[in-house]
């Protein structure tokens, strides 16, 4: 019998953290700044990340498979949402809970 390897790299064990850290930092930044849309490229770039993450899971997350997609759909600069800061922080508590959510339960 042949042995199912798996192509995918490996993750480091915490690898779920990096999502936080970039999101508030770059809303950090953005306050510090004063420019707003460094926290929403903070918030878009994390949720590409958390996707990225949840894709090399052995178990797929649907939810965290679209983040992305929701990242650009609140933070189009088109639509009528206001993008401030109560948003993004609002979205940064949420794809962080989301990221945990992912540890928890879609870990081997």
């Amino acid at each position: 019998m042949t042995e199912k390897t798996s192509s995918l790299p490996e993750l480091p064990k915490n690898a779920w953290v990096s999502v936080p850290i970039i999101t508030f930092a770059g809303i950090a930044i953005g306050i510090l700044l004063d420019i707003n849309p460094i926290g929403i490229w903070g918030c878009i770039i994390s949720s590409f990340i958390l996707c990225g993450i949840a894709y090399l899971k052995p178990k797929k997350d649907l939810v965290s498979l679209l983040v992305p997609l929701f990242a650009v759909i609140i933070f189009n600069p088109w639509s009528e949402f206001n993008t401030g800061l109560t948003m993004q922080i609002l979205f940064a508590v949420t794809i962080t809970i989301i990221a945990i959510r992912l540890e928890k339960r879609y870990s081997q």
